[in-house]
């Protein structure tokens, strides 16, 4: 009897509490739901760390991944030397020491003091180009795309 009073006011509830929260989210492709980092957990990227890994990138695909910081925001984008067209930057968010996520899902695991990079779920990078090795058939998608600096 109570419960069909209780389940509005419950979604209601639910709905502020959602609403008001500060939070990123960071979707996952493997899941059909996604990762939440709550602004209490950003990382936050010393001076030292910033300057390690603002730099070009050689990647495993031929191209390059340039990482900058602007403001108080990192960003990378992609770099094809056989396209005129400068790929457009995304931002990527510090989620951990030397780990960084953007929106989409794509993951950025920098080592050995900046000097290498491991992105994780590159598909969904805007102007990925895939490895020459990587086997396209139409219609299939890939499931996850690792890309290493070299």
């Amino acid at each position: 009897m109570h419960t069909k009073r209780f389940l509005p006011l419950a979604a209601a509830l639910f709905a502020l509490v959602a609403g008001t929260a500060h939070a990123q989210t960071v979707a996952t492709p493997q899941t059909t739901g996604s990762v939440r980092v709550s602004s209490n957990a950003y990382y936050h990227v010393t001076a030292q760390e910033a300057s390690e890994i603002e730099r070009q990138y050689r990647l495993s695909n031929g191209q390059r991944l340039e990482v900058r910081q602007q403001d108080s925001h990192f960003y990378g984008r992609l770099i094809d030397d056989r396209e005129m067209q400068p790929k457009p930057s995304v931002r990527i968010l510090p989620i951990g020491a030397g780990k960084f996520a953007t929106q989409k899902g794509a993951t950025f695991a920098f080592s050995n003091a900046g000097e290498q990079v491991t992105i994780d779920n590159a598909q969904l990078l805007s102007g990925l180009r895939l490895p020459d090795d990587t086997r396209s058939i139409s219609g299939v998608s890939v499931n996850s795309v690792r890309l290493v600096s070299r």
